[in-house]
């Protein structure tokens, strides 16, 4: 027979977990007996029958008897530690599997029985050593290469993923299995590799559709939907959280993250309806009002998204996330005062917050209050100098002082504490390009950056366009104003250039037509601009959160 399972045990990466219930699996066949039945034979399968039936003090008494009558018994240690298991008793389960093992050493199943108890015991290095000799003495055991491959991959090294992966690989030519199919997908994501993910995820789900079994639960299937999502397979993503939810329709972590992926595709209107759904289902936390109050100010509903992010703080007031999001909220709503009200009340609790620092120095600076910008920027950087925002801020206090070459430095510190933030080589750049003695081939790197990293910002193409068009690139200027109009069609300035392009590229009724939509579009330049601000501002906070 096989006995129940001996534990379960997940394996965690970074809060996603490889099995919905993973298991320490213990196999236990009886080894071949001897041909004379012998009493303590007899007493054993009395005892074995009993445990099947769920007679636990039956099979004891007779797995006991059975031990007595011959103490040389691996079978009858194996069955009592799985009764001592089933009680709850795991140091007993151990000594009884230890026993068996030192008493049938070339037994593989045995050896990995007392592996997958030394593994519900934290005793990994012990349970590793259990499991290589059981897969030394068959390496065919589907369950053995799975309990060592779980260890290896809590090893959190390059060498124990790499060794995880071979043994899931080797258990799955084994025994295809829908939880091995999704360890094979966490370490696919844990290895940044999106295509190797996508398939491993794809073989998931279709033998989880087809197994009729136990599926995970919510939350694991949450979880790994959010790792889908963290790595943009977006569609992947969606399907999983789709599965939580409808494991679980009130997991408000589901829902935070379906409404998350859809804001990564752009549909504002989808994230909406996902997240005001959950509400009313009754779903209310404050990660959901959070996301709503995002997608209201995404869909130009900034009389939705102040409320919303309200009730995201009276839900949890201690959270300096959120009252950090409300600052940047208000500020971007043209309300810097009632920002800096908040604000000041936020850093009674949260001093030490370079966050709500940061938030102060951009009401202020929407304020045009330099000086005290300036001043919070300091602040937050004095708290943490690693702080690469707080630079970048500081720097455009400086630049708009017109003191173009400290704001450059100060981007340029910035992007050497983290260089990963698209909308600082944008900055960079268009400091530098307002210099006498702009250094075009330096410019032009940074904004090659800033588009590499983000290719739907805008204003770094249309500032890479206007580069081009300096230097007489006007095909590659063309080329790079033309996909400004198709990112952001209500850019007055990307018709501008773009007509001016045109013009001197010969293309004269592409001209007008462009200049044409330019001066339609001009009255709501300086609405542009403040558009264009509000975004860098969102920009620099996003990395925050």
């Amino acid at each position: 027979m096989i006995v129940a399972c001996l534990s379960r045990r997940r394996i965690a990466l970074c809060a996603i977990f490889v099995f919905a219930a993973a298991t320490c699996r213990a196999q236990t066949s009886p080894a071949p007996r001897e041909q004379q039945v012998k009493p303590s034979d007899e007493l054993l399968a009395e005892g074995v029958a009993a445990l099947e039936r769920g007679d636990a003090p039956t099979a004891r008494d007779l797995l006991e008897r059975a031990l007595a009558a011959d103490p040389h018994s691996a079978e009858a240690h194996t069955y009592l530690g799985v009764l001592a298991d089933r009680a709850g008793d795991l140091n007993d389960a151990e000594r009884h599997f230890a026993l068996a093992a030192r008493l049938a050493p070339q037994s593989a199943r045995t050896r990995n029985n007392y592996g997958a108890i030394l593994l519900r015991l934290n005793r990994t290095g012990e349970a590793a050593a259990e499991f290589e000799a059981s897969l030394r003495l068959d390496p065919d055991q589907a369950k053995a290469l799975v309990n060592l491959a779980q260890i290896r991959f809590d090893s959190h090294t390059p060498e124990g993923l790499r060794a995880a992966e071979d043994l899931f690989r080797r258990a799955d030519a084994l025994a295809p299995d829908a939880e091995i199919a999704r360890a094979l997908t966490v370490i696919a994501l844990r290895c940044n590799d999106r295509e190797r993910a996508a398939d491993c995820y794809r073989a998931y789900a279709k033998r989880l559709a087809s197994a009729g079994g136990k599926a995970p639960d919510a939350a694991a299937r949450s979880e790994l939907g959010g790792a889908l999502l963290e790595a943009g397979l977006l569609d992947e993503a969606e399907l999983e959280l789709k599965a939580a939810l409808g494991v679980d329709a009130s997991n408000a972590d589901a829902v935070v993250r379906l409404a998350r992926v859809y804001l990564a595709r752009k549909d504002i209107p989808a994230a909406g309806r996902t997240l005001e759904a959950a509400l009313a289902r009754k779903v209310e936390a404050p990660a959901i009002y959070a996301l709503l109050a995002v997608a209201y100010e995404k869909s130009g509903h900034i009389e939705n998204a102040i409320p919303a992010m309200r009730l995201a703080i009276q839900l949890d007031p201690q959270s300096e996330k959120y009252r950090f999001q409300y600052a940047i909220l208000l500020t971007d709503a043209n309300a810097p005062a009632a920002a800096l009200i908040r604000l000041n009340e936020a850093l009674q609790s949260f001093p030490k917050s370079v966050r709500l620092w940061l938030a102060l120095g951009l009401a202020n600076l929407k304020m045009s209050n330099n000086g005290e910008a300036a001043q919070a920027f300091n602040h937050a950087i004095e708290l943490d100098p690693e702080f690469a925002q707080g630079y970048a801020c500081l720097g455009m206090t400086r630049v708009a002082a017109g003191q173009y070459e400290a704001g450059a430095r100060l981007y340029e510190q910035a992007l050497q504490r983290n260089p990963k933030i698209a909308v600082v080589h944008y900055l960079l750049a268009d400091a530098l390009l307002r210099k006498a003695d702009a250094d075009s081939a330096r410019i032009d790197t940074h904004l090659k950056q800033a588009i590499q990293m983000d290719a739907t910002y805008a204003p770094a193409r249309l500032a890479l366009g206007k580069l081009y068009a300096r230097a007489e690139h006007l095909p590659e200027a063309v080329v790079e104003f033309e996909r400004v109009v198709g990112l952001d069609p209500n850019l007055a300035e990307a018709y501008y250039q773009l007509g001016r392009a045109y013009s001197r590229l010969k293309r004269t009724a592409e001209a007008q037509a462009a200049l044409t939509t330019f001066k339609r579009l001009s009255d709501a330049q300086k609405e542009q601009e403040q558009k264009e601000q509000r975004e860098i501002i969102r920009r620099l906070a996003d990395v925050l959160f």
